[in-house]
């Protein structure tokens, strides 16, 4: 997606100390909430203590081209590991949608796109499993383990466990938010993560500017 939308956040420090955060996003989903996706750490990073005569600004840009992956892992005993993952671009699916099946023995297969799928519901990533992706219990017993995750600028967004026979609805327009605290890329952002967390809402801007105050909180430039 070449033609993807460039983001750029600033984040500027009015406050007197050192501030680690991460950016996360969530999804739309309209799915059995079994399968309701795992925000994880997008983005993390830090600005140094700013004040009233400097200011310490952090700037981040991206581009929101998207791809989603299907991945195996399968966890072979105690000292053997295999995976495997398959990955398409986001854009290439967004219009309909995409089949997902299993293809070989499980657990020595591996999950891949198989075909299209039609869905009225525009503005959605669309992912139509079938009967061929073992069910959760099976993959616990093998210890093999099916996921379907969402990236943005080649960097993991969320993830969702792939069950079978459901349809996974993904919101194309992600909410982008802020948590301050120690985090690694990847990370499973919390529930209590998620609820403290501050909205960035670029609106019809692709450019944002958000202010980090005293207490360490954030609030819109003004």
């Amino acid at each position: 997606m070449n033609n993807a939308a460039k983001y750029t956040l600033s984040l500027r420090n009015r406050g007197g100390r050192f501030v680690r955060f991460a950016i996360f996003q969530t999804y739309g989903e309209v799915a059995d909430i079994a399968v309701k996706p795992l925000p994880l750490a997008w983005m993390v990073g830090s600005v140094a203590p700013g004040g009233k005569s400097e200011q310490s600004v952090c700037e981040m840009s991206w581009k929101t081209a998207r791809n989603i992956s299907l991945i195996g892992s399968h966890h072979i005993g105690n000292d053997m590991f295999s995976a495997n993952s398959v990955v398409m671009p986001a854009g290439s699916i967004a219009e309909s949608g995409c089949a997902v099946a299993y293809m070989g023995d499980f657990p020595f297969g591996a999950p891949a796109f198989v075909g299209s799928v039609v869905d009225d519901e525009k503005g959605f990533f669309l992912i139509q499993t079938d009967a061929t992706i073992p069910p959760f219990a099976r993959q616990h017993g093998e210890n093999c383990f099916l996921k379907i995750g969402l990236s943005m600028a080649g960097r993991q967004v969320s993830v969702a466990d792939l069950h079978p026979e459901t349809h996974y609805r993904f919101s194309l327009e992600p909410v982008y938010r802020i948590v301050a605290g120690e985090f690694f890329p990847g990370q499973i952002i919390e529930e209590q993560e998620v609820e403290k967390s501050y909205r960035i809402d670029f609106g019809q801007e692709i450019n944002k500017t958000i202010i980090i105050k005293e207490d360490g909180s954030f609030t819109d430039e003004k």
